[in-house]
């Protein structure tokens, strides 16, 4: 590995949107890549290994001495933490503790992988709390808050993934006649979907352009768009007859949830300490659907994103045709498919 070149830290680099981030400053030449995961001996840290200029470290993101050691001698770092293993409540203090190491340690630009803080975004209503989202939106608004002397700080917010149409809640189910329904409590609001392939792009920007996004906000999208509005690009690009049938939470979430009366933090298995804080699964997932559906979160300045990613996929549709997308499943989820390998 070139020794001239600054070393950018990733963590959360073998997840669904670590990974093209550190694919892209691969292929950048202009950084080095440093990746910490729990087991360098994975499928998904082999792959990131064998890329140009990327290093494998050892650790976890829930581990003090292993963020030190991951942020030591590191120019900038992308730091995406797990928090639906971690809860809430520890996504908010490693997310915090993270950010205090990096400065700690001299690092001289940090992006943080947020998203939206859909409490403050829904006006404090309760009703659009959940764990994963405010965590993360909370940890943000801290980081901006500290300014930028001394270390600059970027938020990429980013919301569901386009690609969640292949794995995870937003796959359709075929039905016998060869058309496919997607059945779920979505209202008719605009969820802004990012194609995943695009985050790499957005982050490589940001460290390439620091005078631009120090402080920033930067929320990025591919498409705004409805569920009645993905049936119908669905039909229109693959001719097959796409269908979105509102039903309400109380019907949708028991046939949804992993397993009865499973924990907002189920994949982290049953050993994990929770109290009163801990949601369950119905609770994180009925806010979740109420905020992205109702259009809470299609705030996203399309035009600012077209001038900095000019060549980004601009649609639904042309995601879809570029991925040869029909309805079908595939493994995109990192957690999922750890799960399935159980």
């Amino acid at each position: 590995m070139p020794e001239l070149l600054p070393i950018i830290l990733v963590i959360g680099g073998t997840g669904a949107q670590g990974l093209p981030v550190v694919k892209a400053l691969s292929e950048s030449q202009r950084y080095a890549v440093r990746v910490l995961t729990r087991n360098a001996q994975s499928a998904r840290a082999q792959e990131l290994a064998g890329l140009p200029n990327v290093s494998l470290i050892e650790g976890s993101q829930d581990q003090q001495n292993d963020l030190h050691a991951a942020f030591t001698g590191v120019y900038g770092a992308w730091v995406n933490l797990d928090g639906f293993t971690l809860g809430e409540k520890n996504e908010l203090f490693y997310g915090i503790r993270a950010y205090e190491i990096a400065r700690h340690h001299g690092v001289k630009h940090y992006i943080f992988a947020n998203t939206d803080y859909a409490l403050r975004k829904g006006d404090w209503n309760e009703q659009y709390h959940w764990g994963h989202n405010d965590a993360k939106g909370r940890i943000g608004d801290l980081i901006l808050s500290h300014g930028q002397e001394g270390m600059k700080t970027t938020l990429l917010t980013t919301g569901p993934y386009m690609d969640m149409l292949f794995d995870g809640m937003y796959v359709p189910k075929e039905q016998s006649d060869g058309s496919f329904l997607w059945e779920n409590p979505a209202a008719n609001g605009k969820i802004p979907l990012i194609a995943l392939d695009d985050v790499g792009a957005y982050s490589l920007w940001i460290f390439n352009n620091p005078s631009d996004s120090a402080g920033l906000d930067l929320e990025v999208a591919t498409d705004q768009i409805s569920f009645p509005e993905i049936a119908a690009v669905f039909t229109r690009v693959t001719s097959k007859k796409g269908t979105h049938k509102r039903v309400s939470l109380e019907e949708y979430l028991p046939k949804a949830e992993p397993y009865p009366n499973a924990w907002a933090n189920w994949s982290a298995g049953s050993d994990v300490k929770r109290d009163e804080s801990s949601m369950t699964w119905r609770q994180n997932f009925s806010a979740w659907w109420r905020y992205w559906s109702e259009g809470k979160g299609a705030t996203r300045d399309m035009a600012l994103l077209d001038r900095i990613h000019p060549n980004r996929i601009k649609s639904l549709e042309e995601w879809m045709r570029l991925k040869n997308y029909d309805g079908k499943p595939r493994p995109i989820m990192k957690n999922l498919e750890d799960l399935r390998a159980r």
